[in-house]
């Protein structure tokens, strides 16, 4: 257990500082670098970035800068040296795992279809490394979800590699070019398959894209001028909406929400950022399909939803990509770098 607790200024009359912004945090992390610090959050009660930390002058630093700090005992460097460590032993499908910041430590998951010798190896690593590691099971396959805000399919008027619309972006060199961007296993999946339709069986567009393993987003391009594209996302309420008007990263602890053909709309909040993960050979390659830079979710998203669209308020946020089905744990793309990867922007 590690023993520590949240900084409070040297003098308790002091006032206590409105805190700093999530960026003024992350530059923080950067200037005090891996070694010295352990990841930033959100504090559920009080809304302020807290910054782990290692030693007590790291620690002045952020309480000095309006943040919390919490002393820690494993730095970032430590922690990612382990993830290494992990991603070389696990060569197996049905593992996922991450940084717990809050809880200092490593996590491993691994699903119902990780052999007693292959979770044995998990857990050899864990006896290395003290409370730096957890190796807890999973009951449930760990999968990318594939069929799933509106529903789209490359097979007309069937469920059968359906997937969700993430969100409706444009291009940046040319506004009036748009596409749908949503997971990289739904369009890479379409093999051969270029043609997208709606629920009703309308044209929808053609792949134009397809980023997975390693990512998972992928891009379809709008080619029927009759169909709306708005850019916002469906609440599963009727004909309910909410507009996005900009992207970012997402933070730890804060609430998110995604939308799903499958399970409609639902709120949860991000556990972990950075995670990484083993699937299945769902590209039918021959190799295991690692995915990494996940976030991880506790969205109970289901099979359907791939693709879906993760988001706060009017802000995009991410992609569903996979996860354990059946268990409140969901995998999102975050989709900045999506963004990025094809130079479109939310609209």
């Amino acid at each position: 257990m590690v023993a520590a607790a949240l900084a409070v200024p040297s003098t308790p009359a002091a006032a206590q500082p409105a805190g700093i912004s999530a960026v003024a945090a992350d530059a923080l992390v950067e200037k005090l670098g891996a070694d010295r610090t352990a990841g930033t959050w959100l504090d559920r009660e009080t809304g302020r970035m807290v910054v782990a930390v290692t030693d007590t002058d790291a620690q002045k630093a952020v309480v000095n800068a309006g943040g919390l700090a919490k002393l820690v005992t494993h730095s970032d460097a430590d922690l990612e040296t382990i993830k290494a460590q992990v991603r070389t032993t696990a060569d197996f499908a049905g593992v996922a795992w991450g940084v717990e910041a809050e809880s200092n430590r490593v996590t491993i998951e691994a699903d119902n279809t990780v052999t007693a010798a292959n979770y044995e190896r998990l857990t050899a690593i864990a006896r290395q490394h003290g409370d730096a590691v957890r190796v807890q099971r999973i009951n449930a396959q760990l999968k990318p979800f594939i069929q799933g805000g509106r529903f789209i399919t490359p097979n007309k008027g069937s469920v059968y590699g359906s997937c969700s619309v993430g969100f409706n972006v444009r291009k940046k060199s040319n506004p009036n070019s748009l596409y749908i961007l949503t997971a990289g296993h739904c369009t890479k999946m379409a093999v051969g398959v270029r043609d997208w339709f709606d629920k009703n069986g309308e044209y929808v567009g053609y792949d134009a894209g397809g980023d997975y393993p390693g990512n998972d987003f992928g891009l379809i391009k709008h080619n029927n001028a009759g169909l709306s594209k708005p850019g916002n996302v469906w609440l599963d309420s009727g004909d309910a909406v909410r507009d996005i008007v900009y992207s970012r990263d997402s933070r730890k602890n804060e609430v998110v929400c995604s939308s799903g053909w499958r399970t409609g709309y639902l709120c949860g909040k991000v556990l972990e950022k950075n995670w990484e993960a083993r699937y299945y050979d769902w590209d039918g390659d021959g190799n295991l399909d690692y995915v990494w830079e996940l976030d991880r979710t506790d969205l109970c998203t289901l099979g359907g939803d791939s693709g879906g669209s993760v988001f706060h308020a009017d802000a995009a946020l991410g992609l569903v990509s996979g996860g354990p089905e059946g268990v409140c744990i969901t995998y999102a793309q975050p989709v900045n770098e999506a963004l990025a990867h094809y130079g479109v922007e939310v609209y």
